[in-house]
């Protein structure tokens, strides 16, 4: 699999003192494996939710971080295998042969 991840460029702050809007760039293509941990469906009332656990996992050294986004997953021939934009979620952990990150679906 092929994550394609941009990363948020904006910085500085507006004339009120809030932080400029994001401005995601492609940052480059990184080989990993995505898949879906759980996924469940939640109903309360008139209301449903569907809850998904998604990880990644990356090659020692890959640069990727809290907050970037992944805007497609492929396969080396460049099929989509995961439609959306995901994003890493929380902070990304090193492990002994991998980097692994949580992802969360963004619309």
């Amino acid at each position: 699999m092929r994550a394609l991840v941009e990363r948020n460029q904006a910085t500085g702050k507006d004339a009120w003192g809030n932080p400029v809007p994001p401005s995601f760039q492609p940052l480059g293509t990184l080989k990993c494996f995505v898949w879906s941990k759980l996924s469940r469906e939640i109903v309360d009332g008139d209301k449903t939710a569907m809850i998904e656990d998604m990880r990644a996992l990356f090659a020692l050294g890959a640069d990727i971080r809290q907050d970037d986004e992944i805007s497609a997953v492929t396969d080396a021939g460049g099929a989509t295998i995961i439609d959306g934009r995901l994003r890493v979620e929380g902070p990304v952990q090193r492990k002994h042969t991998h980097l692994e990150a949580a992802l969360k679906r963004i619309g």
